[in-house]
């Protein structure tokens, strides 16, 4: 078995020639420095020639090395608030390697400090970046905050043989080591992601505790770290499943990062429950939804050819027999038939980890041992309906009260011990002790917990700087739902492919933002919420500033509180492009008009007296007469002799809704009010504003602008918005 060690380094002192230097701007709140740490020729200065790849434009072996460098700065420059500098002085050298195990990096704070003014904790050491960042002084001169040396043999004969690092910055390194997450993990350690008591001897440095003491708990003495002598803490980083975290902010939300992936087996009744499952280091991540269909075998039972039963497994569960070819292949035989999930079989008692890499596959897949394998495979007939998931009500990784656990191995592992997280945590963590081939670049909830113990110790930061995070805040505001991962991944990546072009990220972000708005998904769910509202009950009078002098104009009906529910009612288990998505939205639709004319509201609106015409003139009334004559006559023949039965009013509401005219007159309008209801979460006239009078400012802007939303730097202007920022600050 391969090892891929992730060490650091604590006040190490690199003394080689500073040649090059490169630093972070974008739009984050920290400017993270790159020092070229290198000789010529050697390391950043590699003059080898190398296509670009993943992303990473640079044509030279170094230069690609730097960009995934500035790439893994830029990560934490757009999430953790600082006004110094934080240089990191970074060089290639030769690391620790054997044919089969590799050091790949080793970094850590250059210096510490403590008592500095705005110290949280008095007597309390911190890694100088935090100590500069807290302080807002430059405490330590010119002298960089972070060393980092990397392994420049890497896949040379004798250190991990024919294994690279992949340097490109789309995290699709398949076989290879990910440059990108590996420098993530590493700069986390000179953040302050490390303790500067020896895990050795317990010693604390120069007989004080630092920041990170605070917070590791010893199960053994029911007692943290800066309270205990020596002996103990000695003893402490060697306490197997003992040693624990119990800062706020990781306690609070690993119950939405860890979990347990379990087999749930549903029916039938007599092998229903939870199975031990091992997991898969491709395709699509376990979900806490997630994945349930009836599991059919495939056939031939190892999946190792295409499945000729592709009719009966297509929107199943595949279940496959292990052996006789990669866990790759029987899983994308099952994908390429239909299948929605793969169950593989072990061929011996117990479940391992399933290696491999193929980055076409997009279905989740997990092991269950030989046993439990005969035990469902034997019950198919009945049939066997189960659930692929993460089962978010039994964390792991956490000790008796859900502290998340330190890695303190018996002996102690110099570079790695108390300074990581324990192995057991799952999904697998950035800053686990050995690197692992499904580790996002996300280092915040809902996908990690780095920037949470980072929070911990002091830093203050922003989560929406992730591009990860950011893209799954738009499907929870837009679409109300959280994303499937084909839809995560493409959006992510059209931010991620512009690398370090920030004009190109901001531009980016913006058409990303804008287009959850502009997709069919919203325009068929939130828009037709809006649009329903405009003809249900016209357009109220609002009052707004402009000028300086008060004025009446005509505002969106529909309310926050009453645009949420319905959306998520004709959202309902849609998804675009999944399963039979067409005739989910139609159903969806359908009930939704049929409960809104049956509302109190609009049967005062639209009492049952009304004759059909009155009932179709005032919908296009409202609607701002976006009927044709041909177009009323044929709704007025739809209601005919009986204009109150509900049905035919459904209906007749419906096609008015969805009228091509009013979509277009809407637009605009309804574009605008979603800004405030996606980005901000309330009605335009909701405080801190008083009246409309900036939905009326961006309407008229973006009028202006024909709907141009880039040219109006409407969304743009959303985007930056301390309002906006200000929900994901911490």
């Amino acid at each position: 078995m391969r090892k891929l060690i992730l060490a650091r380094l604590s006040l190490a002192s690199l003394t080689a020639l500073v040649v090059f230097s490169f630093s972070s701007s974008a739009f984050g709140a920290a400017t993270i420095v790159i020092q070229n740490n290198d000789a010529a020729n050697v390391g950043f200065n590699d003059p080898t020639p190398i296509a670009p790849v993943g992303g990473n434009p640079g044509t030279t072996l170094g230069q690609q090395r730097l960009n995934a460098f500035q790439f893994a700065a830029n990560i934490w420059g757009t999430m953790l608030n600082s006004n110094q500098p934080i240089v990191v002085r970074a060089q290639w050298t030769a690391l620790s390697c054997s044919t089969n195990s590799a050091v790949l990096g080793a970094a850590g704070a250059n210096d510490i400090f403590s008592d500095f003014p705005s110290a949280p904790f008095a007597g309390t050491w911190y890694s100088v970046a935090l100590a500069n960042a807290l302080s807002g002084t430059d405490l330590n001169g010119a002298t960089n905050e972070i060393n980092a040396n990397f392994n420049v043999n890497l896949g040379n004969a004798g250190c991990l043989d024919g294994t690279h690092f992949y340097l490109g910055l789309d995290n699709n390194h398949g076989n290879d080591v990910d440059l990108v997450a590996v420098l993530v993990h590493e700069f986390s350690h000179g953040l302050g992601y490390q303790t500067f008591t020896s895990s050795s001897t317990g010693a604390q440095a120069s007989g004080m505790p630092s920041i990170f003491d605070r917070f590791l708990f010893d199960n053994n003495t029911g007692l943290h770290w800066k309270d205990l002598n020596d002996s103990q803490r000695q003893a402490s980083a060697i306490s197997i499943n003992k040693l624990a975290w119990d800062g706020p902010r990781v306690t609070t939300d690993l119950a939405s990062v860890l979990a347990t992936p379990v087999l749930r087996v549903n029916s039938p009744g007599g092998i229903a429950g939870n199975y031990t499952v091992g997991t898969a280091g491709f395709g699509a991540p376990l979900a806490s939804s997630g994945v349930t269909a009836n599991v059919v075998q495939g056939s031939p039972t190892d999946g190792c050819a295409p499945l000729s039963n592709g009719a009966a497994i297509s929107g199943k569960i595949a279940i496959i027999d292990r052996g006789n070819c990669n866990f790759t292949v029987k899983v994308k035989n099952a994908q390429n038939v239909g299948a929605i999930g793969v169950i593989i079989v072990n061929n011996q008692a117990g479940v391992i980890g399933m290696g491999g890499s193929d980055s076409t596959i997009t279905i989740p897949s997990l092991m269950v041992s030989d046993s439990n394998g005969a035990t469902i495979k034997a019950q198919l007939g009945a049939p066997v309906n189960a659930t692929l998931l993460l089962n978010t009500a039994a964390p792991s990784g956490v000790d008796g009260a859900n502290r998340a656990l330190m890695f303190a191995p018996n002996p102690v592992q110099g570079g790695s011990s108390v300074s990581h997280w324990d192995q057991s945590l799952f999904p697998n963590q950035l800053m686990e002790p050995n690197i692992s081939s499904d580790l996002t670049h996300s280092v915040v909830p809902v996908w990690d917990l780095t920037f949470s113990i980072l929070r911990d110790i002091g830093w203050i930061g922003n989560k929406i700087g992730d591009s990860q995070f950011f893209v799954r805040q738009h499907y929870l505001d837009f679409l109300s739902r959280a994303p499937d991962s084909s839809g995560l991944a493409f959006w992510n990546n059209e931010i991620v492919s512009c690398g370090l072009d920030q004009a190109c990220i901001e531009i980016k972000r913006i058409n990303v933002s804008a287009a959850f708005y502009l997709s069919i998904e919203f325009q068929e769910t939130g828009f037709l919420v809006e649009r329903t509202y405009k003809i249900a009950f016209s357009d109220p009078n609002g009052q707004a500033v402009i000028g300086g002098v008060p004025t009446v104009i005509k505002v969106p009906r529909v309310r926050f509180s009453e645009f949420l529910p319905d959306t998520q009612q004709i959202g309902a288990g849609v998804q675009v492009g999944i399963g039979n998505w067409q005739q989910q939205l139609d159903n969806n639709k359908a009930a939704y008009m049929l409960a809104f004319v049956q509302r109190a509201d609009f049967q005062s609106a639209f009492p049952s007296s009304m004759t059909a015409d009155a009932f179709v003139t005032q919908l296009d009334q409202n609607a701002g007469g976006v009927l044709s004559a041909s177009e009323k006559a044929s709704l007025v023949a739809v209601l005919g002799a009986t204009p109150n039965d509900v049905a035919k009013r459904a209906q007749v509401l419906r096609a008015v809704a969805e009228d091509s005219d009013l979509k277009a007159l809407e637009t605009n309008r309804a574009f605008v009010l979603m800004q405030y209801f996606g980005y901000l979460r309330r009605n335009p006239n909701d405080a801190p504003d008083n009246d409309h009078s900036g939905w009326k400012f961006w309407l008229d802007k973006l009028n202006n602008f024909n709907g141009n939303f880039v040219d109006a730097e409407m969304v743009k202007a959303f985007l930056v918005s301390g309002e906006y920022k200000g929900r994901f600050s911490q």
